[in-house]
């Protein structure tokens, strides 16, 4: 079992207000994934990126809440049964989550109906992370070098028919700066993870705003005393 740093790594951009106010609350060690298992088994590959590696979807829980997710790195590594914090998630280059939202389109209601299924929508992922321009998993920058032929041949089929689908899914990367990242869906059109400010965030948000309007009110004030001075 291998993971990696792939180049689904791009940060949302957000105000310099908001980043000033919610930046504390980033800091804590929250947003915690603990990853139990292959959620239907897996299989072993030997890949021209990541070497021999187990592909499977697994199963798990972000801050409480059971989900499946799928691989996205090949050089970060992670283990069952720990407890990894301050996963946070993000929605990074549109190109690539564009043709990954295709593929559970397409997919998805079958991978994690057995073993070779889910394996092989794992290689699909792989292939559009680290290649999205081929898509060829015999070719290219990433290839799959031995494994099971047949579940090979599944993935491929998927990413040779991409192109009929349309994307429908909320996908969500969980992101770690310490430990592999992940991606993760709760169906068509459901957002399955949502950024939710901490208390202790919500409450720094209404100090700061309400810094602002006394700022904003005491500004009004002076330029009316000015305003009456010129009377």
């Amino acid at each position: 079992m291998t993971i990696a740093r792939g180049p689904l790594k791009r940060w949302l951009g957000a105000a310099a207000l908001s980043v000033c106010l919610i930046s504390p609350a980033i800091a804590d060690p929250v947003n915690e994934l603990i990853p139990q298992g292959f959620v239907k088994g897996s299989q072993s590959f030997n890949l021209s990126i990541g070497g021999n590696v187990t592909a499977g979807g697994f199963k798990g829980t972000w801050d409480a809440q059971s989900i499946i997710f799928w691989c996205i790195e090949l050089t970060q590594y992670f283990g069952f049964g720990g407890d990894y914090t301050n996963y946070v998630p993000s929605e990074p280059d549109n190109t690539t989550m564009t043709l990954l939202g295709k593929l559970f389109s397409e997919a998805y209601g079958s991978a994690t109906s057995d073993e070779a299924h889910s394996a092989a929508f794992q290689l699909a992922i792989w292939e559009i992370v680290y290649d999205p321009l081929n898509l060829n998993l015999s070719g290219g920058s990433f290839k799959v070098l031995s494994g099971n032929a047949g579940t090979v041949a599944l993935a491929q089929g998927w990413l040779d028919n991409l192109a009929q689908y349309t994307d429908t899914y909320h996908l969500f990367v969980l992101h770690s700066p310490t430990a592999q990242d992940f991606i993760t869906t709760g169906g068509p059109n459901i957002p399955r993870l949502s950024v939710v400010p901490e208390p202790g965030t919500i409450a720094l948000l209404a100090v700061g705003l309400i810094a602002i309007w006394f700022v904003a009110r005491g500004a009004r004030r002076r330029r009316g005393l000015q305003d009456s001075d010129k009377l």
